[in-house]
């Protein structure tokens, strides 16, 4: 077995296209999004075959050292103790000549999927089988987290299968979407035009005191994914009113950004507007939209809007930290916890 440190970008994304863990985050297209992040193209090969891929970022830290992350990631069959030890072993030297401190990765792993009317429940799932089987290469899991400030990506989210869409979405739902579309809201496909949606995203900083990317920046993912990202964008008599940015991969459409105008809230543009995204998705070929994470209380405003299509709660394995230079990780892992706690 072969570890790669440089695979070509390439053959990164061939290979990544075509894993059962597909996802967006882990393609050279969203490494180009993040300009301020140095990105590696690692893999792992048998019979010069490649077996295992990710997309690993680095950040820089005082004194040349490096944080390192891995979206979504790492592309790899997980029940192939084999292959992932080897995987890990080989990474961990990687990241400890490239002066890496602490590394994170959350698999694109699902460990169930149920309805929403069974969320209690969430809080009790896991998997120790999977996690045991890491822990054994001395990688941390970060637990079982229900809050979307504990990790770099929410664990639980809602993802709504899109075959037949039309008759999954609730009644409820639909009515309101009829209603939005009855009082003249026009949903509008801007392609890569970022304007609209720079404004709406004003709107949501603003409502809740965030901070969130810019037009510089929604203009270089767009770029970035082309065809594989759009905007679509919801007037009222040529006022517009909200907005979203839409990203798909090989099966699965994430809705990334949104915003609207609460000036014009009565007239529920969300709803039409979800409703054309997740028919863009379809016609683009995808299997599953996904709203997005979600609080593990699901008692929000923004997660009931979301249930509102009767979507179904993915449950994902969670966060991990690989800690190539053990004191100095733990080090670093405290520090990092103090800096997001602050955030």
């Amino acid at each position: 077995m072969e570890y790669i440190k440089n695979l070509s970008i390439q053959e990164f994304d061939d290979y990544a296209k075509n894993h059962q863990c597909n996802n967006i985050f882990q393609s050279s297209s969203w490494a180009k999004t993040k300009s301020n992040w140095k990105p590696l193209y690692v893999g792992i090969k048998e019979n010069n075959a490649l077996v295992g891929a990710s997309l690993v970022l680095l950040r820089k830290l005082p004194f040349n050292f490096y944080f390192a992350y891995m979206p979504r990631g790492p592309l790899l069959d997980f029940n192939n103790k084999k292959y992932t030890k080897f995987f890990f072993e080989n990474l961990k030297k990687h990241l400890r000549k490239e002066k890496v401190l602490l590394c994170k990765f959350d698999p694109n792993i699902t460990i169930d999927e149920l309805d929403f009317k069974d969320k209690d429940t969430v809080k009790d799932i896991k998997n120790e089988t999977f996690v045991s089987n890491l822990r054994k290469l001395n990688i941390e899991h970060v637990g079982y987290t229900l809050y979307m400030k504990e990790t770099i990506q929410p664990r639980i989210q809602l993802e709504l299968e899109i075959n037949d869409y039309d008759n999954t979405i609730p009644k409820k739902t639909m009515k309101k979407i009829r209603n939005s579309f009855n009082k003249n809201v026009v949903i509008v496909n801007e392609y890569n035009n970022v304007d609209s949606l720079a404004k709406m995203i004003e709107f949501t900083k603003s409502r809740h005191n965030i901070s969130l990317r810019n037009k510089e920046y929604f203009e270089v993912l767009l770029n970035a994914f082309k065809e594989d990202a759009c905007v679509l964008s919801a007037y009222l008599e040529d006022k517009l009113i909200s907005s979203c940015l839409l990203v798909k991969s090989k099966n699965t459409t994430e809705i990334l950004y949104s915003g609207y105008d609460d000036e014009y809230r009565r007239y529920n543009s969300t709803y039409p507007l979800r409703y054309e995204a997740i028919k863009w998705a379809k016609d683009n070929g995808c299997k599953y939209f996904n709203f997005g994470g979600v609080e593990g209380t699901f008692d929000d405003g923004l997660t009931m809007f979301k249930s509102s299509f009767n979507p179904k709660i993915s449950v994902y394995i969670g966060e991990f930290n690989l800690k190539p230079v053990p004191l100095l990780s733990e080090i670093a892992n405290v520090l990092y916890k103090r800096i997001k706690n602050k955030d």
